[in-house]
Parts: C-alpha cells; structure tokens; sequence
C-alpha cells in the first residue's frame, strides 16, 4: 500500500508539473512563431507601401515623357528593396510588366502556379521545392489604383526564419524533456520524503495492532477455559446466568476471532504474512472448502451447488493452499449467513483466459445496496451493522479475502442485487505474480 501511494503521489506530480511544462513551452513556442509572422508582416507590408508608392511615380514619369512625344527608355529602380525581398508587377492580362530583378522566385514557372492555383489575394505561404532544397516564400498582393488595372506581388524569401522556427520547436521539445526528466527523479525523491512520516506512522499503527492482538490472545483463551469449564456446571446455574455464560462464550469466541484476523492483516500489510510457496490443485482445494462448511450450511438448510468448468490437471504454481482454502471460507461463510433460509449457493470455478482461473460464489440473499459496494473490502465495514453482530461478524473478513488475493496477484469483485442476492468473484493468476 506504501508503494502504491508513492507512485500515485509520483504520478500526480509528474503528471501537474509536465502539464505545466507542455503549457510553457506551448506558450513559448507561439509566442515566438507569433512575434516573428508579425514582423514578417510588419516588413512585406512597409516594402509593399513603398513599392504602391514607387510605382505611381514610375507610371507617372512615363507618361510625362510620352506626353512631350519622346519615347520612354529604363524600367523601375528597385534599389528599396531588402537582399531577401523581390517583387513583379503584372497588367490586367497577367502579364509581368516589371520585376526586381533576373531571378525574381514569383517569376519562376512552380511558383506562378501555385499562385494562380491558390488565388493569392492578400498573404499567402508558397514552398518551392529545387536542387539547392526547400524554400518558403511569404508573398503579398497589393493593387496599384494606378488606373491600369496592375496589381504588385510582392514577396520574402522567409526560408532561414522557418528553420531557425523550426530549430526552436525541437530546441524546447528537448528542454522541456529534460525538464520533465528532472522533474520527474525530484518527485521521486520528495515523495519518498513524503512519505517518511506516513510509513512512519503506519509502521506504528501495524506494530500496535500485531502486539495489542497478540497480548490480547492469552486472556481471551484464559476466558475461553474458564467459560468452557462453567459450561460443565451449566445445568445446575439458573437460567438468567445460563443466559449470561452463553452470551459470554459468544463475545469471547467472537474476540478471538477478531484478535486472530487482526494480528493476519497486521502482518500482511508489514508483508510479514507466513506464505507458502507450493504448487497445488485448486479443484481439489475448493472441494475441501465446500466438504469444511456443509455443516454451517445444512444448519441454515442452504444447499451449496457446484459449477465445475475447470480443465482436469489445473494448478496453481507458487501459492499458498491455507490462504485459498481461507478466502474460499470466508467467502462461503459469508454467502451462507446473508442466505435466507431453505435457499442455495452456487459455488462456480473455471477458466478465465490461457493464465487465469476464476471462482465465483454466488448466494441468493438480502444483496448488497449499491451505494455500498466499493466501500465492501474496507477494514471493519458493515453494511448492517446490527446484523453483522449478530450473526457473528467482525467486519474484517472480506478485508482478509482481499487481502489474501493480492498476496497471490489477483482481484476480487463483488455484484449484487437487493433481495436478489450477491455474487463474489475472484481472479487468480496460474502462477503467482507479484501485487506490488
């Protein structure tokens, strides 16, 4: 149980501080991709202005001078534009009227196409695809109002940007890793350091109840004899004190039992439970165990029926018989105490899978509430209280049965129905498997 809330309280760790971690570097990573759009936006925008403007002064010139009848000699003067920037300038035909220079991308043949394919019509993201690699292009359309119709592409080469971009991500993938790596060895060891004081304290709690268990074994046996030898006086006391004596052997045996699984769940949870290590037959184990409680049944006029579906030859490698032959007493013992009367229990085991074999128990008594069925294998829980006294019950029996089923790497279930009954069922493993 130690183990398994340190690797919760790990887990919960782990899990907010790399949720935290994915959220930074998330943030990060936009952030940087957003400011660096921005000022890829912020330069086409400026050069695209600067271009509109260059433009109408350029066709302006033009017709002044073949206004004065002279013809016009020299093309545009693109000197304002960045290393990584280029433009064209296309008439209403899609004619290139004007570029910015001899290896302008938007004059390239792949690029055209894309453009006219994705119909450019403010910013767009271009890739072009040569023998010196990949090339990202970012291209803006600007109409130039100069009455003619021309509209401006202007473009970036943004190549380097989306690499360095690129770089980035991986760059924060891998810190982030680290980080959660890190993040991950540090919670270990302060849950560990967590979890000083809790094992501390249980360690206690474990110790008491094996000793106060143990102390507590000696008088209740001096009780148990001295009741017994009343007992051979019983006839001649009168009926209020045969009254009394019974009642007195009832609570003491009643003690001893609860001392006894006490002191087995103590030493289960210090995982200092005697086990047994053998390798035996569960048919005949569960044949024993029904044999062992067909007084307790017959008593009640409950007929226990048996369901065998289990391969001839089934064994069960590395467990304890004494412990299986236990959780099938309790499990029956309690099947026939909230049985009514004349009623029956079905006692089922067979195959669950290639390495799995399945017992079920199944009464068809008062059931269980809903509501209180994942509260059923906790220590000292009732569900009738009153009843369960009476009829003898600690509340520490199917705390046992669950524990006895971890030992050996299995599970318990339980379903049931209200007057209808419960059906108790256990998984276990053909060769043990470590629960922890």
């Amino acid at each position: 149980m130690i183990k398994q809330t340190r690797r919760k309280l790990l887990f919960i760790y782990s899990s907010i501080i790399a949720l935290i971690l994915v959220i930074m570097a998330a943030s990060f990573y936009f952030i940087l991709s957003g400011v660096m759009t921005r000022d890829e936006h912020s330069r086409l925008d400026k050069a695209g202005n600067k271009t509109v403007q260059e433009w109408l002064h350029h066709t302006a010139g033009i017709k002044s001078i073949e206004s004065l009848g002279h013809p016009h000699e020299g093309g545009m003067e693109w000197e304002f534009l960045q290393i990584d920037q280029f433009a064209i300038v296309r008439d209403v035909q899609g004619n290139i009227i004007s570029t910015s220079g001899d290896r302008v991308p938007l004059s390239n043949d792949e690029i055209q196409q894309l453009v006219k394919k994705t119909d450019v019509s403010t910013y767009q993201r271009m890739e072009q695809h040569s023998s010196e690699g990949r090339n990202v292009y970012a291209i803006y359309r600007i109409a130039t109002n100069d009455g003619r119709g021309s509209v401006i592409y202007i473009g970036e080469n943004i190549s380097k940007m989306m690499i360095l971009l690129n770089e980035m991500k991986w760059l924060i993938f891998g810190l982030t890793f680290v980080l959660l790596l890190i993040a991950t060895v540090t919670g270990h060891i302060f849950a560990g350091g967590a979890m000083v004081p809790i094992v501390r304290s249980f360690k206690r709690q474990q110790e008491f109840t094996a000793d106060a268990s143990h102390e507590l074994r000696t008088p209740l046996s001096v009780l148990q004899s001295s009741v017994e030898i009343l007992e051979e006086q019983k006839k001649q006391l009168p009926a209020i004190h045969q009254t009394v004596l019974g009642h007195m052997k009832d609570e003491i045996a009643r003690m001893i039992r609860l001392t006894d699984q006490l002191l087995m769940l103590a030493r289960g949870e210090a995982d200092t439970l005697q086990s047994r290590q053998e390798t035996f037959e569960l048919r005949q184990t569960v044949y024993s165990a029904i044999e062992r409680i067909q007084t307790i049944a017959k008593d009640k006029r409950i007929d226990i029926r048996l369901e065998d579906t289990l391969p001839g030859g089934t064994f069960l490698y590395g467990g304890d018989p004494d412990q299986i032959n236990q959780l099938l007493y309790i499990l029956l013992d309690n099947a026939i105490k909230y049985s009514f009367t004349d009623g029956a229990i079905t006692v089922h085991i067979g195959k669950s899978g290639e390495a799995e074999v399945e017992l079920s128990i199944e009464d068809k008594g008062c059931g269980i509430p809903a509501e209180n069925l994942p509260h059923l294998f906790q220590r000292f829980y009732r569900v009738d209280k009153a009843r369960s006294r009476h009829l003898g019950g600690t509340g520490l029996g199917l705390s046992i049965a669950a524990q006895i089923t971890r030992n050996h790497g299995g599970q318990i279930n339980v379903s049931s129905e209200i007057n209808r009954g419960s059906t108790f069922t256990v998984k276990l493993p053909i060769r043990k498997t470590n629960p922890n």
